[in-house]
């Protein structure tokens, strides 16, 4: 009578061994398909609050609002600074900015011990590419290419369109257009697709040939909306191929932007969130529940260990960052305590850097006079409570404390900037190598440095005149950084610029005050010394010069670029066995710096010593392939020693590169007729001609070559 219930048993165990093999079998199926693919859309310079999801009516961001729905958007995500460069670097390494070394733009190249997101997607059989829409501030000079298949950071491949602000920066469309391009090409394994858009950057265009007159009064809220734009034909394309139901895609904004909140009209300078609450979205199959709002804070320095979870590979040893995807699914998190920076002010003026924790509801700023915001209450940062809730603070103070203390920090290494990645910097506002970074990121910094908060005035109107500047008014634009001069010594980057404009426009004598002013108070100013040294050799003052850089070698004797500079003086004194020393003692210091290299092959060309000059230009260009300076020396010294077809090779190079180069135009041609290759060489000289009508040269050379070509009968 018993014996059913021991078979019913029985059966229930076989049945229940069933299912838990089938559903370990379903497990096993769903962790060995194949991985998502992967697209990061990074909304430069964006504010959470201008975004419809977020809350904002005054924008057009349709497109973006309803992805969000689509997927898991975290309510309050905050930046690990509001600077370009180490927030992404963030993202990509789940470090904060004092681990990494990246602490401003332009500063250095992330070291290659630090694991990076796309080297270990590509270990696991990505296929990984980057679009990068502003090169001087994420070029692969800066490490960030590691990994990467294709790393498409090159600012001269431009489309048509052009907008007021110049040509180092691409148009989100071009940008948008070459990934699309990449994206189409892949057919089998996982891609992970990086695509920055900086359209919301300053300055700003209303896109007024796109949306009339709308964005008029707020070109901020256009360079989001054709951002939002951009990012829509991504989502359209996957929908099209299909795709959408393999890919996870996810949205964040490096850094947002003052727009005159505290006094900052742009971001860098304080760490209020303004700047620091960004957008952050993931929306994918399987992986994000749909609809989902996140209330606790995190950083993006969760970006890379979540993706990683997400695909069942490993994190590394250390990062900073946590995984999200519990809230992926839908399920609580607890807050997170956030940390974030700007060295901006020591960087640049030398006055006091901010750091900040945000912990839940909490926030605090560590400067000269500290700062405590009750965000629930106040979440626009308005009323300091650093004294009355002093326990509050003492607590952040600890807890800040203990967050910088358990940071692993790594040395970036020191990173070339060519003249024109240092052009391209001052193009969008900010400036190359400004001062001497601190040693010592942990050490007390607000003794006795300015606080930010009482220089915002002057920053305002030295930020104005960046605009004023752009639309060609120089002396308007001199007028206004006088008058910050005039209220303060204090601002040593505001007088660099001041002396850039009065160079630009040919009030030289002041110039070379101001940048003298500058030295005097800061002689530790290092970008000063070179724009005075370029400003007193264009005028001949070499023996200037000399003394200048002399001066600087003496406090930096390990500087290459300071020795580069005096190398080029004394060429230019015809003191070339000096010339020759400096420029060893230049590459010792920096071989691999390609405008020493170049510029040491010109020199010892002229000096009739091609055989060695050749090495050092083939050095050049086995580092920047692209250096057009290198390829038209080196076509000359190939010649010179007598290697005719290769000199002929390397100067279609240099054409292809700069196809608007005179000198190269017509070199190439007299080599081309030299080797009886007329038509080539006609063409050549015809284009040089055209290039430069009234330079009698190619006309003379075009008739000897047409008249030998006759007199061979051809």
């Amino acid at each position: 009578m018993r014996s059913k219930p021991f078979l019913s048993r029985r059966a229930g165990v076989v049945a229940f061994a069933l299912l838990t093999l089938i559903a370990a079998g379903a497990l096993r199926w769903y962790w060995h398909s194949p991985r998502p693919n992967i697209i990061l859309v990074t909304f430069d310079t964006t504010r959470a609050d201008h975004l419809g999801a977020y809350g904002y009516e005054q924008g057009l961001t349709t497109a973006f609002d309803d992805f969000a729905s689509r997927g898991v958007l975290f309510e309050r995500a905050y930046a690990p600074t509001p600077i370009t460069l180490p927030s992404h670097t963030t993202m990509l390494t789940g470090l904060y900015p004092p681990e990494h070394d990246l602490r401003v733009n332009g500063s250095g190249r992330l070291a290659p011990d630090i694991p990076f997101l796309p080297e270990i997607l590509k270990e696991h059989g990505y296929q990984t590419a980057a679009f990068i829409a502003a090169a001087p501030v994420l070029g692969s000079q800066f490490g960030l290419d590691r990994g990467f298949d294709s790393y498409n950071d090159d600012p001269a491949r431009l489309s048509a369109r052009t907008r007021p602000y110049g040509g180092s920066r691409r148009d989100g469309e071009e940008v948008v257009d070459l990934a699309l391009a990449w994206l189409k090409q892949q057919t089998s394994r996982p891609f992970f697709c990086w695509i920055h858009l900086y359209d919301a950057h300053g300055p700003y265009d209303s896109f007024a040939d796109v949306y009339q007159q709308r964005f008029e009064e707020n070109p901020y809220d256009a360079g989001v909306a054709w951002e939002v734009r951009q990012f829509d034909r991504v989502n359209a394309f996957l929908k099209d191929r299909q795709l959408d139901s393999s890919t996870v895609v996810v949205v964040a904004g490096d850094h947002g932007e003052g727009l005159d909140g505290h006094g900052e009209h742009e971001h860098g300078m304080l760490v209020y969130n303004t700047t620091l609450h960004v957008p952050f979205i993931f929306a994918g199959p399987q992986y994000c529940q749909p609809g989902t709002r996140v209330t606790s804070a995190v950083s993006l320095v969760d970006l890379m260990p979540t993706l990683l979870d997400m695909l069942n590979i490993p994190a590394p040893k250390h990062v900073s960052g946590r995984s999200l995807l519990p809230a992926l699914k839908g399920q609580a998190i607890e807050p997170q305590d956030c940390y974030a920076e700007t060295e901006m002010p020591y960087f640049l003026n030398h006055w006091c850097p901010l750091r900040t924790v945000i912990s839940d509801r909490w926030k605090y700023i560590q400067t000269t006079r500290p700062e405590l915001y009750n965000l629930e209450q106040d979440p626009g940062e308005l009323t300091n409570l650093v004294d009355s809730a002093a326990d509050e603070t003492r607590r952040l103070q600890t807890l800040l404390a203990a967050m910088e203390e358990s940071f692993k920090r790594t040395k970036a290494e020191d990173v070339e900037l060519s003249e024109r990645d240092v052009a391209n910097l001052k193009s969008l506002g900010y400036v190359a190598g400004g001062t001497s970074t601190r040693d010592d990121g942990v050490s007390n910094t607000a003794d006795g440095l300015i606080d930010v908060k009482d220089m915002v005035p002057l920053v305002a109107k030295f930020e104005e005149t960046k605009q004023v500047a752009s639309e060609g008014k120089l002396e308007e634009a001199i007028a206004m950084l006088q008058e910050v001069a005039e209220a303060t010594d204090d601002f040593p980057m505001s007088d660099l610029r001041l002396g850039d404009l009065l160079a630009a426009a040919g009030r030289n004598e002041e110039a070379v005050a101001v940048y003298r002013s500058v030295l005097e108070r800061r002689p530790d100013y290092v970008k000063a010394y070179f724009s005075l040294g370029r400003l007193l050799a264009g005028q001949g003052k070499f023996e200037q010069v000399e003394m200048l850089f002399r001066e600087f070698i003496k406090a930096n004797p390990h500087d290459a670029a300071g020795h580069l500079e005096l190398a080029k003086v004394l060429a230019q004194q015809q003191r070339f066995d000096e010339a020759v020393s400096e420029y060893r003692e230049t590459l010792r210091l920096a071989p691999d710096m390609v405008a020493a290299n170049v510029s040491f092959g010109r020199l010892l060309a002229m000096l009739r010593r091609p055989g060695e000059a050749v090495a050092y230009l083939e050095k050049a260009l086995k580092d920047d392939p692209d250096n057009v300076a290198a390829r038209e020396n080196l076509m000359m010294v190939l010649a010179q020693t007598g290697q005719l077809d290769k000199a002929i090779q390397v100067g279609k190079q240099a054409v292809a590169l700069s196809p608007n180069s005179f000198e190269t135009r017509f070199n190439l041609g007299l080599m081309l007729i030299q080797n009886q290759r007329y038509d080539d060489g006609l063409h050549q000289l015809r284009e040089a001609q055209r290039l430069r009508p009234n330079d009698s040269r190619p006309a003379q050379h075009i008739q000897q070559a047409e008249a030998a070509m006759r007199k061979g009968g051809r």
